[in-house]
This record gives C-alpha cells, structure tokens and sequence, in this order.
C-alpha cells in the first residue's frame, strides 16, 4: 500500500478532489509505520508469564462490506488488548465536544486528526462483534501509544489509558487480571482465523478501496523520478524533459501501475489506451513480454498477474 498510494497521486491532477487526502494518508501511513515498529520492540520485551499471541496490522472482516484496522492486538489467556499506536510531534491536545485530537506544531500552525480514543472504542466494539460471532463474549480494552518521547499532551482524558512507547514493558505487566477468560484452545484456533484473514486482505486495486473512478487518472507513460509524461528518443529509451533523467522500458511500469490502481487484470484494448499505445499490435507485444499470463481467446483474451490465481 505504501508503494501503490504514491503512484495514485502521480496519476491523478494535483487539483483532485481526493490528492490532498491521500498525501496525508501516505504521511500518516509512513509515520505510523515507523512508529509501530518501533513500538513492537517494546511489546517483544515484556516478559508475560501466561500464553501470548501478539498480532501487528490487523486486517478483520466483520461483514461482506466492513473491514476494521488494528495495529497490534494482544490476545492472552486473561485480556484481549487493542493497542493504537500514534506517531505525533511537538503538541497534541484532546478536544472532547466533538471529539478531536488538535496538533499544534513549534512553527505555530495547527491540524486537526481524528480522536484516536474514539477510533480505539469504535475498534474495541467491532472487535468484540468478531468475537460474538465465533461465540466468544466478552470485552477487549484498549491502550494509546505515542511513539514519540517528546510529545507533549494536553487535556488528556482521565478514564483512558495513554502511555509512551517505554512504558508498555511496565504497562503490560502490571495488566495481570486473575481471571482467565480465554482457553489454550480458543487463542490458538483465534490466531490461526487472524492470520488467515490478514493474508486475505488486499486493498488493490487502489481506485477502488479509495473510491476513485479510473477514468481521472492520468494515462501515458511517466518519469518514475518526477512523474511527468516522458518523450521517445528511440526504440529502447525515453527521456523526461523537466529533470532529463532517463528510462528504459518505462512499460513495465505503466502496467504495473494499472494493477495496483485500476484492475487486477488488462485487456489489449485497456493497455491501449491507459499506456497511449499507437495500435493494437504495440499493446500485444508489450503484454506478451511483461510477464502477464494469458487468458481466454481472441477478443475476450485478457492477462493477469503471475502471481495472482484466476478462480
């Protein structure tokens, strides 16, 4: 997803109505990463005397239409913890009426996020319906995790746990209820649905999942280093006017960006028009030499991905 959402915004006008969203979602996705990783280290530390299964980006479906995100869930034989990890800079105050998080940076100018208490409750109920319907009744908790030390904090509600990266060592240990709620048995066949609803997750193709229709994006072939259209200088090279960097073979590019943004397989017709392809013949070779793999015949002829099963 990190890779895709870039080459969505270099497809589409800066003036889109969607640009501005998905630059702060890239930000926010690399940012968070980061910080995730960071504090999985932690989590890996703490010496947890009972049975553990420790989950990082969580993908589950809770209906035909509805997918929730967590980005680490601890499933042990006495809790079930959400933890919502942030990864935020210099000031961030908790405004309840809505709720919101307001992030006023040292340069003095402020954004405003979504509450991440209210996404953890709202995540805390989804998860608890994933469990009714394997039934399984009970209540998962919930802890916010600021991956950055210096962060500073105003207005913190007092009935949610928020900590620093350094103290979940300490956090999860003192978590130690006496009751068990959870047997061997049910975290082992828990763990075994999570992951296999993880693998199943896929946000390609991106206009999709972001609900873009494909005919805004942008068509031809683009410089890989500033995205602008690039200009033939002969068989085998292109070259891009604005930064004069050159290419080779820029088709293998165009292809695989119509896959992770517009469909997860291509007609000669649509490698035609999405590349600005002269004729059919051009879209034939370069499909039959992109390491596509063919399917049907004659004009329902299309190609998918190698790596990608045809049901």
């Amino acid at each position: 997803m990190l890779e895709g959402i870039p080459r969505l915004i270099a497809r589409l006008h800066p003036d889109h109505r969607k640009s501005q969203f998905l630059k702060d979602s890239l930000y926010r996705i690399s940012a968070g990463y980061s910080g995730e990783c960071n504090v999985d280290t932690y989590i890996e530390r703490t010496q947890i005397t009972h049975l553990t299964k420790i989950f990082t980006d969580v993908h589950l479906r809770i209906s035909p239409t509805f997918t929730f995100q967590i980005d680490t869930l601890i499933i042990t034989e006495r809790y079930v913890l959400i933890v919502e990890v942030k990864n935020l800079k210099d000031t961030v105050r908790f405004v309840q009426n809505p709720p919101h998080l307001e992030q006023i940076f040292e340069t003095g100018t402020e954004a405003i996020l979504d509450c991440p208490i209210h996404q953890i409750e709202s995540n805390k109920s989804n998860l608890d319906e994933w469990f009714r319907q394997r039934g399984i009744h009970l209540k998962t908790s919930g802890l916010l995790v600021l991956a950055n030390q210096k962060t500073k904090v105003k207005d913190a509600p007092s009935d949610f746990p928020i900590i620093y990266k350094k103290q979940i060592p300490f956090y999860l240990q003192k978590l130690q209820p006496a009751e068990t709620i959870l047997s061997t048995a049910q975290i082992h066949d828990l763990a075994r649905e999570i992951h296999a609803e993880k693998q199943h997750f896929n946000p390609f193709p991106l206009c999709a999942y972001y609900n873009i229709d494909h005919r805004e994006l942008k068509t031809g072939l683009l410089c890989r280093y500033c995205n602008r259209q690039l200009q033939r200088e002969n068989r085998e090279k292109w070259s891009c006017e604005l930064c004069g960097k050159n290419t080779v073979n820029p088709y293998s590019d165009g292809i695989k960006d119509w896959f992770m943004l517009v469909k997860n397989s291509i007609t000669n017709e649509e490698c035609r028009s999405f590349l600005k392809l002269k004729g059919s013949n051009a879209a034939r070779y370069i499909l039959s030499k992109s390491g596509l793999v063919k399917k049907g015949r004659s004009k329902a002829t299309f190609y998918i991905s190698s790596n990608r099963k045809q049901r």
